[in-house]
């Protein structure tokens, strides 16, 4: 699985999203505090009390493009996402 065409871009959120990046977080990992590092854990904190939500006036990662040989955009608050790349959350190609 991979993107076959990709664009990259970190918007400024101008209404509240679904986090995707909590997605890996909770089928891979779940929420338990015990199965983060110290430093992130203020980070899970503070994205459960948001709702695990991109907030308006937010930057977040906007990807968008061709997955599978769907057109799709995926959203990820930039803190999260963070988690997902230092725990190796992410399939290859995401």
């Amino acid at each position: 699985m991979s993107w076959e065409i990709e664009k990259t871009t970190c918007p400024v959120a101008e209404k509240d999203y679904h986090c995707e990046a909590s997605d890996w977080i909770d089928n891979t990992i779940g929420w338990e505090e015990e199965d983060f590092e110290e430093e992130d854990r203020p980070i899970i904190r503070k994205a459960l009390s948001e709702g695990l939500k991109i907030l308006k006036g937010t930057e977040y990662l906007m990807v968008s493009g061709k997955w599978e040989g769907e057109f799709t955009i995926y959203r990820a608050r930039k803190d999260l996402d963070g988690i997902c790349q230092k725990y190796d959350l992410y399939p290859d190609g995401e």
